[in-house]
C-alpha cells in the first residue's frame, strides 16, 4: 500500500523516470499503481523502496516527468 500510494502521489508521467531511476522494469511502477502485478516479490519492489525511502530521507530527489513522452 505504501508503495502504491507513493507511486500515485508522484503522477503517471513521472513513473518511466522513477523506474529508470530504481533500475527496474519501465513498466513496473504502472503495474503496481493499478495492481496489475498480483504479489511482486521483495526482489522486485525492493529499488523502488529503497528509492522513496531515500526521497523521504532527502538523500535524493524525485525525478522529473519524462519530457520526451509528453
Amino acid at each position: 500500500d505504501y508503495l502504491k500510494r507513493k507511486l500515485r502521489e508522484a503522477g503517471a508521467a513521472r513513473w518511466e523516470a522513477i523506474a529508470a531511476e530504481a533500475g527496474v522494469a519501465k513498466t513496473l511502477p504502472r503495474k503496481i499503481a493499478y495492481d496489475d502485478r498480483e504479489n511482486p516479490g521483495v526482489a522486485t519492489i525492493q529499488p523502488l523502496l529503497d528509492l522513496f525511502a531515500a526521497i523521504e530521507r532527502g538523500e535524493r530527489a524525485l525525478p522529473e516527468p519524462d519530457k520526451a513522452g509528453v
